[in-house]
């Protein structure tokens, strides 16, 4: 069973800002850590539950690119774990691709769960969310969707 996190913000203001994602879990020995950009910056788009979704997709892409197949699933917004579990409806329109998307990928997992966590136990998917808002606000991330990722080995 493989552990991933993910995680999404959009700052500085919501929505209408710039929202980023991040994920990271380790396989074999190694952190994969990804993070990207959610959305055109200060479109209507951009909004931190857009940046969840989008964290989430692109974790279980990746994972899904290296054959893993049973995974927990981790992050802090309780929105998009309970609406992944089936507990809540999408309301939102701009939401209703992105849950399509993630339960479209969900599906080819042979066990997966998804579980809601405090902030504090997501700060490594937190600190490469920021990350990427930061890479956002100084032009050196301008590209949507999950491309950036990064390996290295376990200490």
């Amino acid at each position: 069973m493989i552990n991933g996190y993910f995680d999404g913000l959009c700052e500085p203001q919501n929505p209408g800002g710039i929202s980023t994602f991040g994920y990271i879990y380790v396989f074999d020995t190694k952190v994969i850590r990804g993070y990207g950009l959610a959305a055109p910056p200060w479109s209507s788009l951009s909004t931190n539950n857009v940046a969840e979704y989008m964290g989430l997709i692109c974790l279980l892409k990746s994972m899904l690119s290296r054959n893993v197949r049973n995974a927990q699933i981790f992050g802090d917004s309780q929105l998009v774990i309970k609406q992944i579990n089936g507990k809540y409806k999408i309301k939102a329109e701009r939401i209703l691709p992105l849950f399509n998307e993630a339960v479209s990928l969900k599906k080819n997992f042979d066990n997966i769960s998804f579980i809601w966590v405090p902030r504090e136990m997501n700060s490594d998917a937190d600190f490469l969310t920021r990350m990427a808002y930061r890479l956002a606000k100084e032009n050196k991330l301008t590209v949507v969707g999950c491309y950036k990722e990064e390996i290295s080995s376990l200490p």
